[in-house]
């Protein structure tokens, strides 16, 4: 991402310079609010991270100046602990998000909101390219295992349905592709397919991203938006991890599922839309439920009926096929296939994964990367590519290992299959992020 950081001390421009480079960020800085302007005028960037106060033009002017002339422009708000309130009026005026400066400051949390802005904005490209008909997506492997073929027999008899259905399963394990399924086999398949995942998109903009908003209706809103709910009229809208929708839009999303009405943001008026939901989570909604942290009388709405996604390591006689698809699809243009010798199958299928067929296909691209020979590819190159801190610990080594040391072990391989993106660490782990950054702390990992 192409980020603008604008801020009069130069402390705080040094620190977040080096944070948001580490995370692979093009980044330009500024000291006043008339610099960052002028920048604006002549540099093409993704994201604007200004503070809130601060000499001359302040941090509201310049999210007032790029909502009149760059809409589209993401600006996240820095702040200290007593102007919560003027950060909150900021997002009214469409500020993506905002951040309190702790002391001491280490650019953390601007790192995990940079993070979640990027699925923000890929999720904006994917859904333009659904409603135009430009979605592409890979080939889905027909799976010879036991559960699969259940679950395939399960997903044939509900398809042609118009009830909710809630996906369960781990992270990676393919939610996304059995709900593809889903739609391709219902009566809505020549619709829309929409999708977005609402554990990385905050209250306010969730509501506009699935209901729209009319023009004006906050600043910034300088056209009427059509959200994704009616985008999605006669097709299929995909909500991801819906246990992490936010208490208010558990309300509006059963309002919408009971009477098949919504509201945009800012109207008066309550419209209607033929669309089939379906909702996908990694968690278990029945413990939420009872934390009273997701609504009981909503999940009755979007369970009537549920399928379970089996873990790959539950379909084990599918890694052959699945790995083989995924060395065709990884592979370079103009270099020979490889196919997989016995022992490699062998190595495949024995390893547990965790991260379901997502961290397959990680393995799988490390093979090819790193592969230099010819021929089937051998066990060796497997081992090499598959994660190596407890994966490389012995069940008798694991047995003297204390319970803390087997917790930051697990840590770390979760934060290597994650690519060292933090919440999707916390998520896969099933914790609050500030709990991971507790545990990170208290282990001494660090990058």
């Amino acid at each position: 991402m192409r980020v603008l950081i604008i801020d009069d001390e130069e402390y705080v421009r040094f620190i977040l310079e080096q944070a948001l480079r580490e995370e692979g960020c093009d980044v330009t800085s500024a000291k006043s609010g008339t610099a960052g302007i002028e920048l604006l005028q002549s540099k093409t960037v993704d994201c604007v991270i200004t503070d809130l106060r601060m000499p001359g033009i302040d941090g509201r002017e310049v999210l007032k100046w790029v909502k009149q002339h760059q809409p589209d422009l993401d600006v996240l708000m820095l702040t200290g602990h007593g102007d919560v309130k003027d950060a909150v009026d900021a997002m009214k005026q469409g500020a993506w998000d905002f951040l309190i400066k702790d002391t001491p400051f280490d650019g953390t949390a601007v790192k995990a909101a940079l993070t979640q802005l990027r699925t923000v904005r890929a999720l904006r490209k994917e859904n333009l390219a659904a409603r135009h008909g430009g979605f592409t997506r890979d080939v889905i492997v027909e799976g010879t295992s036991q559960v699969w073929q259940q679950l395939k027999g399960q997903i044939a008899k509900v398809a042609p349905s118009k009830v909710p259905v809630l996906i369960h399963g781990e992270t990676g394990s393919g939610k996304e592709v059995v709900a593809r399924l889903l739609h391709e086999l219902s009566g809505r398949a020549k619709g829309p397919f929409l999708s977005i995942n609402c554990g990385a998109v905050n209250r306010e903009l969730l509501e506009s991203e699935l209901f729209g908003h009319e023009r004006g209706s906050f600043t910034g809103a300088t056209a009427t938006k059509t959200g994704l709910v009616a985008a999605a009229e006669g097709g299929t809208l995909f909500l991801d991890e819906i246990a992490e929708m936010s208490g208010p839009m558990q309300v509006s999303l059963l309002r919408f599922l009971d009477l098949g009405e919504y509201r945009p943001v800012g109207s008066t008026r309550t419209w209607q839309t033929d669309a089939r939901l379906i909702g996908a989570t990694n968690q278990d909604i029945q413990a939420l439920v009872a934390q009273g942290r997701f609504r009981e009388d909503l999940l009755y709405r979007i369970n009537a009926v549920t399928l379970r996604v089996p873990p790959l390591r539950e379909r084990t006689e599918d890694i052959a096929a699945l790995t083989e698809h995924l060395l065709q699809s990884v592979r370079a243009p103009g270099l020979p296939a490889r196919p997989l010798s016995p022992e490699a199958v062998r190595a495949l299928t024995s390893y547990p994964w965790p991260g379901n067929i997502r961290e397959l296909r990680n393995v799988i691209e490390r093979i090819v990367m790193l592969g230099t020979g010819k021929g089937a590819i051998a066990a060796k190159e497997v081992s090499q590519a598959l994660p190596k801190y407890e994966g490389s610990l012995q069940p008798g080594e694991l047995s003297h290992c204390s319970l803390d040391e087997i917790e930051r072990l697990h840590i770390m391989r979760v934060l290597e299959f994650s690519h060292g993106n933090k919440t999707q660490a916390a998520k896969t782990l099933q914790i609050d992020y500030k709990t991971l950054l507790s545990k990170l702390k208290k282990y001494d990992i660090g990058r």
